[in-house]
């Protein structure tokens, strides 16, 4: 997740109150799960582009996030085009607009503020600490995994070991995926005593969220308008 410093977002959308965004978000989310024809959804996935580009976050970014959960859609969508039927298609359409446009709010929500800013959110909205704790030990430690993984693959090649599907080659897997779990257990045991050492009881303590301003309602506010729009239009028709 990139934060403010790598990502310049207008004042207007720094600025919006961590809790008062992630409602928004919620809300939005929530109510294109509930549409059933694929042009309104359509027509909110595009709203969210478009908020999106205005806070000029990067559309390299945002295809990268679709690029995780399109192997997800393919698994769901996939056997529902075996039968060519017309409803199968518009419903994996609808299906697949959804994703897109939850994906798109999420990326806004992460990339328009910091991560501080986001747990101090949930944290305002009495998310349980603990579980907060887990998000941000979860968050810090997957990069690190990412490195050691990367780290691994790198000795590996320097080695002159090629990828392939061959038995010989699956036991090399295995070695190499039974050394990444003792690594990462001896780290975590090493992480837990060195946080145990400095008082850490359970939870990280946060700061408390910035005040709720005019603006900061107006901005949800007009978030649930269009979403609510979309909803009562597509009810009309």
């Amino acid at each position: 997740m990139n934060s403010q410093a790598s990502v310049q977002v207008p004042n207007w959308a720094a600025n919006w109150e961590a809790r008062t965004k992630i409602v928004a978000a919620i809300i939005y989310i929530f109510g294109v799960i509930s549409l059933t024809q694929i042009s309104f959804t359509a027509v909110a996935y595009l709203s969210s582009l478009l908020v999106l580009l205005v806070m000029r976050i990067s559309i390299k970014l945002l295809l990268q996030r679709y690029l995780i959960i399109t192997p997800f859609l393919l698994l769901m969508t996939i056997p529902m085009l075996w039968q060519p039927e017309t409803s199968n298609a518009i419903f994996v359409g609808l299906i697949i607009t959804k994703a897109f446009t939850s994906m798109t709010v999420i990326t806004i929500v992460l990339e328009s503020q910091s991560l501080d800013q986001l747990i101090n959110g949930l944290a305002g909205l009495h998310i349980p600490p603990k579980l907060l704790t887990i998000l941000i030990l979860s968050y810090r430690y997957v990069f690190m995994f990412l490195d050691d993984i990367q780290r691994m693959l790198t000795a590996a090649k320097s080695r002159f070991f090629r990828g392939s599907i061959r038995i010989s080659k699956l036991r090399v897997y295995g070695q190499l995926m039974a050394g990444l779990l003792v690594k990462a257990i001896e780290r975590s045991e090493n992480m837990y005593k060195a946080m145990a050492s400095r008082g850490f009881e359970g939870a990280i303590p946060f700061t408390p969220s910035n005040k709720i301003t005019s603006k900061d309602i107006i901005k949800t506010g007009i978030s649930i308008t269009i979403i609510c729009s979309i909803i009562i239009l597509e009810n009309i028709n």
